[in-house]
């Protein structure tokens, strides 16, 4: 079977898995099943009405957009916010597995990266309840327009470029990676460095649209402003929860590279322009506030390189990593409960909960830290596992 068939199947597979979960854990009552932000990009669709919500609802035009496809055939807006939704993800797992094969990623891993995909809570399943959110949408149109590097040129390659950067402000790291890739392979050409221009002018003209202008545009750079988006970083609670969901981002097989550090270290050394994937959205991540949860997801590109890089490079049997990460993946993302509006927050949002940032979702901070204890305590015995493994798997390639 070639490997072409092998991906489109598995594909297919990891999207009907993840429509049952969507399925299984039902769908949020809020706002007739659009979610909290749904009412604004609906009107977008139906009604046109670009200035509805704030810079952040302006800022991802790619999802209403991408709405109104779907909305033009159904009549129905709640289906084709699940219409978009359902296709991103397809398109988030054949960007993975395109960005897994210029990696030369052992089937073992890609699948194991399927299976993850599919059951992640963020962006996926949280999608799946609450569809009205471009999250989903943002990070597989980002995560194909760096997979368009690996493999194409011309004008596939603007296009997914400028789709990455419609659909989030952190789509800049597209552009960003294929200009610093180009230029590392020596591609230097104005040919090969022009067709990443339109995608950089979209953003900046999606920038300045949204946030009313230029003056918008360089706010957010005052230290004030700077220092008011940071100030949660000084919470222990939040610090936790952030590294936690940084540490299980892709799964186990986060966990399994945080175990050794210097697989990351060096896939970055092998590939300097993975910075460009990691940084920015670093920097998205610190000053997202209580959207923290939200802006991980992001990082799922540069994971992929990491993890295609780090199967390649394996001598040791992948049986046992692969099997552990799948399990590890499986604890983290819980995708057996069925979803409601206190699970949605507590799962994901937690940091929200525990500081009453939530109307109508209240938990006492001991229920929470019940909760989350063993969720901490299963990263880390991951950790712990994965570090066992590497020095076992050391002694048995070096006796």
């Amino acid at each position: 079977m070639s490997r072409l068939t092998v991906n489109v199947l598995v594909v297919l597979v990891a999207g009907l898995v993840y429509a049952s979960l969507g399925f299984l854990s039902s769908r949020t009552s809020v706002n007739g099943g659009l979610g909290w932000d749904g009412p604004v990009y609906a009107a977008m669709v139906t009604d046109h009405d670009t200035q509805r919500g704030s810079a952040i609802n302006k800022l991802v035009p790619a999802f209403p957009l991408a709405a109104a496809i779907p909305y033009a055939v159904t009549g129905n807006i709640l289906a084709s916010f699940t219409v978009v939704n359902i296709v991103a993800f397809v398109l988030l797992v054949l960007a993975a597995f395109v960005i897994l094969d210029a990696q030369s990623a052992p089937l073992v891993v890609k699948l194991c990266a399927a299976l993850t995909l599919a059951v992640l809570g963020l962006p996926t399943i949280t999608a799946a309840f609450n569809p009205g959110q471009p999250d989903l949408l943002g990070v597989a149109l980002v995560a194909l327009a760096v997979a368009s590097c690996e493999t194409t040129g011309g004008l596939l390659v603007g296009a997914t470029q400028v789709a990455a950067t419609l659909a989030s402000p952190v789509g800049i790291i597209a552009p960003l990676y294929g200009i610093w890739r180009s230029w590392r392979l020596r591609q230097r050409t104005p040919h090969a460095l022009v067709v990443f221009l339109p995608a950089l002018l979209a953003w900046v003209l999606v920038q300045v649209w949204a946030r009313g202008g230029p003056r918008g545009l360089l706010d957010l750079i005052r230290p004030s402003r700077v220092s008011a988006d940071t100030a949660l970083w000084d919470e222990f609670a939040f610090i936790l929860f952030g590294v936690y969901f940084l540490i299980t981002s892709l799964g186990g097989l986060t966990i399994l590279l945080w175990s050794c550090p210097k697989w990351i270290v060096d896939a970055v050394r092998e590939k300097p322009e993975l910075l460009a994937l990691v940084v920015p959205v670093l920097l998205f991540i610190a000053t997202a506030g209580l959207d923290v949860p939200r802006m991980i997801p992001f990082l799922l590109p540069f994971w992929l390189v990491v993890i295609g890089a780090w199967g390649r490079g394996q001598t040791a049997p992948l049986l046992v990593p692969v099997g552990l990460a799948t399990v590890l993946t499986l604890l983290t993302q819980h995708p057996w409960v069925r979803m409601n509006e206190l699970n949605y927050f507590v799962d994901w949002f937690p940091y929200s909960v525990h500081a009453a940032r939530v109307s109508g979702v209240t938990m006492s901070d001991a229920d929470l830290v019940g909760i989350w204890r063993w969720r901490v305590l299963i990263a880390a015995g991951g950790l712990a596992a994965f570090a066992t493994w590497r020095h076992r798997s050391t002694l048995w390639v070096n006796p």
